[in-house]
């Protein structure tokens, strides 16, 4: 027996690709919606509808996933009618007909989630209106959608039982195309709803191309659509439906994953600050400043810099309510604080190894009046009334009364 049942082993049929591609994107979908969530619900702990949102909606694309895996086992991705068993067309029909809500559903969700989002960031006005509309209008059509294609036949069993010859169907070539075209009009609207708010933004011009970026990501769905649309219109009869079946796939899993992507960036942050950090944690034990005794061999003055740092503190009211859109629009009516420090040292250099010298303590009756700046030996003042370099070491720098200078 081939892929499908009641099949041949040598029959040709895409069945092997489709259920492929549902389970590699489906995979690739819940890994990113797990980071998003891990995001919200570990690092910023404040996870939202939009969230919630995105979780349902992979729920309903790992449900069309299963039930397309499902059909190509009852002739899905066969390229001839004729190779269609006789016996398989009911239940091809029906798991096509139980596919559809999954597929409705998964579409509307991401886009759901989107515009929920963008209600963390966007100030009470026109734009925070236009979107709340926005929401509405695309629920409803998405509503629309759903009952019309669970009742494209009336007797409704007319959509996967052969044997029922008479009643109607709507005609659906038209009916798909037509809401496939409404469909792209949606995505657009949905995908730059935030621009005007964020060209206007304060935040910095490269978290703002990044951004915007991000979000024009989901112009690819909107190509998705239109290959939809032309995979529609070339339908001749069931079975071409295996190419139509891919294309939603993609569109589903690639929904979640662009709305997904730009939640993420407290999670890049922290890695690219662990990987700085660790960087320069190593380059300052390479480059550690030592203080060095003279040598015979000389003595060379050596300024090796320590590494800078920057540390900003954000001063706000408290705990935000936007998530991790915080880390996008973090720069956005914060005051920064940024300090940046660099230190230098003085290296003398003994022939074969170099020795940390730790500030001695002067013999008692000697009275410590300071530190000589660049040796750290104390300058001792004696009785003749002149200033020393105490050295601990005379062997190695000697404290002659050369080294006595007037006070």
């Amino acid at each position: 027996m081939g892929w499908a049942y009641n099949t041949p082993d040598d029959l040709e049929t895409d069945g092997p690709h489709i259920a492929a591609l549902a389970i590699i994107l489906t995979v690739a979908s819940l890994l990113i919606l797990s980071l998003r969530l891990y995001v919200r619900g570990w690092m910023i702990k404040t996870i939202g509808a939009d969230d919630w949102t995105l979780i349902v909606t992979w729920i309903a694309s790992c449900g069309f996933a299963v039930v397309s895996i499902v059909q190509t086992k009852w002739g899905l991705g066969l390229h001839l009618l004729e190779d269609m068993p006789n016996e398989n067309v009911y239940n091809f029909g029906l798991i096509q007909y139980i596919g559809a809500p999954f597929y409705i559903t998964s579409i509307l969700g991401f886009k759901l989630s989107l515009m929920l989002t963008y209600l963390r960031f966007m100030p009470k006005g026109t734009a925070r209106t236009v979107n709340i509309v926005v929401i509405v209008a695309c629920t409803l059509f998405h509503l629309s959608f759903l009952i019309v294609q669970l009742n494209l036949c009336q007797p409704i069993a007319k959509q996967w039982d052969p044997m029922i010859t008479g009643g109607q169907c709507i005609l659906a070539v038209p009916f798909y195309t037509s809401m496939a075209a409404l469909t792209i009009v949606f995505d657009i609207t949905v995908m730059f709803l935030p621009f005007p708010v964020l060209l206007k933004s304060s935040i910095q011009k490269r978290k703002k191309v990044v951004l915007l970026g991000l979000l024009a990501l989901g112009t690819f769905i909107t190509i998705i659509q239109v290959l939809r649309i032309r995979t529609v219109r070339n339908l001749s009869n069931y079975l071409d439906s295996g190419s139509l079946i891919m294309w939603s796939t993609v569109e589903n899993n690639l929904g979640i994953i662009v709305v997904a992507i730009p939640t993420l960036a407290p999670l890049f942050k922290y890695f690219v600050d662990k990987t700085q950090k660790s960087s320069s944690g190593n380059s300052g034990l390479r480059s550690r400043a030592l203080y060095a005794l003279k040598s015979k061999r000389g003595t060379r003055q050596v300024s090796i810099p320590l590494g800078s740092g920057v540390h900003s503190t954000h001063h706000g009211r408290g705990p935000s309510e936007r998530g991790s859109e915080d880390s996008i629009l973090s720069d956005a009516g914060a005051i920064t604080k940024k300090t940046e420090v660099t230190v230098s040292s003085d290296v003398l250099e003994e022939a074969d190894r170099s020795v940390e010298l730790v500030r001695p303590t002067p013999p008692s009756g000697l009275m410590v009046s300071g530190y000589d700046n660049l040796s750290c030996l104390p300058l001792i003042v004696v009785s003749s009334g002149c200033v020393a370099q105490l050295s601990i070491t005379p062997e190695v720098v000697p404290c002659h009364m050369s080294q006595l200078v007037p006070t």
